[in-house]
């Protein structure tokens, strides 16, 4: 797909897209906003880049140019995002035009394009691609600007979509204010970029179509028993403070309750089978660990071991 009249190009020295032929754009396409970071600026806090407008055509000419390089940010960076004072940071960023996926996993190009056909997208191998362990970074032209919010929750989707189909989404590379990498291949290297026509991604519609979360029920805790009442009352009152802790202080507060047990000469045991399943029933299993380190270490700051 072309666009004449609106050719831009990457400056070598500063990886900056400039505009090559500036005319006014004349293509039914329109400008997209992007962010672009120099390899001296990405290495800088704050990153602060050069805005440019061009369309998502043009954005899929310069990826489909790669340079030959040993390290994959000596082009420097990109955001197809609008950021107040080109300051590339999550507070900054206005809006967002493209979602961008890291494929880790199933990531051959031409499967991948497969997958996303039906969109307006462009679809190109990455530095850390082999023969072997393909990988790849699809784009995708999004219907209208959307803000940060409403990008992560339809990337959420499309990750989940993409790597049930077996084109495994890197996880980490889910925020609207990441840069991406201007496509470098080492010397001898293969590179593909393929750009789709297609429909845009209505981001918005994305989320709207999610079946709403299953409600979470409420936490049953077992009811502490306890020869001596006295004890077997704080032991409830205890429980009671960690499950009903805000987010921010459940640790907090578990630290202290089982302080505050273990001087009624209960064991380490008795204090963590009552306060560690209260703990995981408002967090979650993958922190019982971390409930169980937090009670130990309170019991031993006690004095007793």
């Amino acid at each position: 797909m072309t666009c004449l009249g609106c050719e831009y190009d990457r400056d070598a020295e500063s990886g900056a897209m400039i505009a090559l032929v500036p005319s006014p754009h004349t293509c039914s396409e329109p400008a997209i906003d992007l962010l672009t970071v120099s390899p001296e600026s990405f290495r800088s806090k704050p990153q602060i880049g050069t805005a440019t407008r061009p369309t998502f055509a043009e954005l899929g000419a310069c990826l489909a140019r790669p340079l030959i390089g040993d390290a994959k940010d000596c082009a420097g960076a990109y955001s197809p995002a609008l950021y107040t004072d080109n300051v590339r940071r999550k507070p900054n960023l206005v809006k967002i035009w493209a979602m961008v996926v890291d494929i880790d996993q199933g990531g051959d190009v031409d499967r991948v394009v497969q997958l996303v056909g039906r969109y307006r997208a462009i679809v190109h191998s990455t530095f850390s691609s082999t023969e072997a362990d393909p990988r790849c970074r699809v784009l995708i032209l999004l219907a209208e600007a959307v803000d940060a919010a409403t990008y992560e929750a339809a990337h959420k989707v499309v990750r989940a979509h993409l790597t049930r189909t077996g084109a495994v989404a890197d996880e980490g590379a889910k925020d609207a204010s990441r840069v991406s990498y201007w496509p470098v291949v080492r010397p001898g290297a293969s590179f593909r970029c393929v750009e789709v026509d297609g429909v845009t991604l209505d981001a918005r519609a994305v989320i709207a179509a999610q079946p709403p979360p299953a409600p979470k029920s409420a936490p049953r805790l077992v009811a502490p028993e306890h020869r001596d009442v006295y004890i077997q009352a704080a032991l409830r009152k205890a429980a009671d403070a960690v499950a009903s802790a805000s987010k921010g202080e459940r640790h907090y507060v578990l630290c202290k309750e089982a302080y505050s047990l273990k001087r009624l000469d209960l064991s380490e045991g008795e204090i963590a089978s009552v306060l560690v399943p209260a703990f995981v029933a408002c967090t979650d299993e993958s922190r019982r660990r971390e409930g169980e380190r937090t009670v130990a270490d309170a019991c031993a700051a006690r004095g007793v071991a």
